[in-house]
């Protein structure tokens, strides 16, 4: 059986939905870090029968700030400035600059 895997934003919301979709049968456990669960039920998904499994993320995933050197002076549209994007978490080291838009 195939597995469909679901992420929301927050652990209420994906207690919520997997509750929503599987209309009150899924089961929950907690995830592997303790703190967000897993929610899992079985039901059709394109034609198929599918185990679901619905979590979610725990925390800041992403943050953004403006690139170095720029603070309010008051004087500038922060419209205008480039932006950093940046992941919250020490365990993942990556970092990526978004484009002026």
């Amino acid at each position: 059986m195939r597995t469909v895997l679901m992420v929301a934003e927050k652990p209420s919301l994906a207690q919520s939905i997997a509750k929503i979709l599987s209309k009150g049968s899924c089961t929950s456990r907690k995830g592997l870090n303790g703190a967000c669960s897993v929610h899992e039920y079985s039901g059709s998904f394109q034609g198929q029968t599918v185990r679901f499994k619905m979590t979610s993320v725990c925390g800041h995933v992403m943050s953004l700030d403006f690139t170095g050197g720029y603070h309010h002076t008051g004087s500038c549209s922060f419209f205008l400035l480039p932006l950093m994007v940046f992941c919250c978490s020490k365990s993942i080291n990556f970092i990526f600059f978004e484009k002026k838009k």
